[in-house]
């Protein structure tokens, strides 16, 4: 059960690619076989045209030139493998392009669904201090992040906690955001992703077995949430000795069996 959820997995995350690389391999392969096909032709022409030619020499039957329908009805055999290949490869061509064009259609929606929440978000900011105020603190901002970076200025490395496989690790706050995004992008190209795929883009953090099991798919966030976007975030404590820790969490929680979404029997990690 559990190879087959994996290699289902596989196939919905590279199955574009696959198909394209077979499509590519099918062109080469097609051909390759009309070359062999062609000489195959030529080869029954041949042998037809020798059998005519025994016919008019030993029993004096004379019959006339083949014509192009003729010719077809000939060597039509010898075309067989090149013709099924072509169709193929034509497959693969088709089925790359339909699974890109769902990647896309996936990826839009999701960036669609976080222009709605970032500007639902600001109109929410601007009933609670006001427009003007909201403009100066987003003018601000805009000013803070076209400001570049000092040139030669390293990132603080923070202690990070992930408190579902319960390790540390550090990570800067760029690694952070771009683990963030990365994730989603790829829950947005996939519809899926697994709580092992985040912990790729957290430096220093292993796989866990029961990482697979674990994660979050498009009709889980549709359902409960009603949109396609995880919400990590790192939120900074201090411990009772004084050491501060950034507890690194989903807002929307991993679910088991995420493959297997059923809002009827979901339980809890």
């Amino acid at each position: 059960m559990k190879l087959t959820k994996t290699c289902a997995r596989f196939l919905r995350k590279h199955g574009g690619t696959i198909l394209a690389v077979a499509a590519s391999v099918g062109v080469v392969a097609t051909a390759i076989e009309t070359g062999r096909a062609t000489t195959k032709a030529k080869h029954l022409l041949e042998v037809d045209e020798a059998l005519r030619k025994y016919n008019e020499d030993e029993q004096g039957i004379v019959e006339e030139s083949l014509t192009k329908k003729g010719i077809a009805k000939v060597c039509w055999k010898a075309y067989i493998p090149a013709a099924i290949l072509g169709g193929g490869t034509i497959a693969c061509i088709l089925g790359s392009n339909a699974l890109n064009k769902k990647q896309i259609a996936s990826l839009t929606a999701a960036y669609m669904a976080l222009g709605k929440t970032y500007q639902e978000y600001r109109r929410q900011v601007a009933e609670q201090i006001g427009v003007e105020e909201e403009k100066d603190i987003y003018k601000d901002t805009q000013d803070v992040l076209e400001t570049p970076a000092p040139a030669g200025t390293d990132e603080e490395k923070l202690l990070c906690y992930e408190p579902i496989s319960k390790r540390y690790f550090h990570a800067t706050e760029t690694e952070l955001m771009d683990a963030f995004y990365n994730v989603n992008r790829n829950f947005a190209l996939n519809g899926e992703v697994s709580l092992n795929d985040f912990y790729s883009f957290l430096p220093g953090l292993d796989f866990i077995p029961e990482g697979d099991m674990l994660g979050w798919c498009a009709e889980y966030l549709s359902n409960e949430w009603e949109y396609y976007w995880i919400d990590f975030n790192y939120a900074r404590q201090t411990t009772d000795d004084g050491l501060e820790v950034y507890y690194v969490t989903a807002f929307q929680e991993p679910i088991k069996e995420y493959l297997d979404y059923d809002p009827t029997r979901r339980e809890p990690f």
